[in-house]
């Protein structure tokens, strides 16, 4: 069967991280540094590195099989994702890759390349994941915690419609990450998304 990229638009997925974003790309209402004494600058920063702290897992390289869901059909990816750890550990970096074969007999293609940030704002106590799709938009959302160490990022649309992904880590030590979308305003959830990726050497 032959594919088009075009059968990836609209899928939701904006996962993940960017290279050169800022943390005030976030655009979060932190109060000015100069309006700090140094002590606390200090506690606002390490209130922050302790919060992105149970996230350090997900630092390194990352390999695995992806399903995406869309308009009834399924597809197979070989997902790759780049951690790290920036901004004085207050922040995770990260680039996501998808890559398949459009054809049985073709090499795999890239299909997406997008990019992001998930940070902590020791002031706002807030966490926040900025996303660059790849396909020129960006968007910011709001995440929550789910588990000891992994944490959920999503949004509303009109009409009901939301879009969640859920990161947690497996027992083996996998990224494991799923997404869904509702219709009816988080009443009932479909799975778009799926990926299972280990960590490579």
């Amino acid at each position: 069967m032959r594919l088009s990229l075009s059968s990836f638009s609209g899928s939701g997925r904006t996962l993940m991280l960017a290279g050169g974003l800022l943390l005030a790309g976030l655009g979060l209402k932190a109060a000015p540094v100069g309006a700090q004494t140094p002590e606390q600058r200090a506690a606002t920063l390490r209130t922050a590195q302790d919060a992105m702290a149970r996230f350090a897992w997900l630092e390194g390289e990352w390999e695995g099989p992806a399903t995406a869901i869309n308009g009834g059909r399924s597809f197979t990816l070989t997902q790759r994702e780049t951690v790290q750890r920036v901004a004085m550990n207050t922040a995770l970096m990260i680039q996501g890759r998808g890559s398949m074969k459009m054809a049985p007999d073709q090499p795999e293609r890239l299909v997406f390349n997008a990019a992001g940030m998930f940070a902590y704002d020791g002031i706002t106590s807030r966490y926040t994941f900025f996303s660059a799709s790849g396909s020129g938009q960006a968007q910011q959302f709001t995440a929550e915690l789910t588990g000891a160490d992994g944490f959920i990022w999503g949004f509303a649309g009109a009409d009901g419609h939301r879009t969640r992904y859920t990161i947690t880590r497996t027992p083996a030590g996998e990224w494991h990450e799923i997404g869904h979308t509702s219709t009816d305003d988080g009443k009932t959830w479909t799975r778009t998304f799926e990926m299972t990726l280990k960590r490579k050497p």
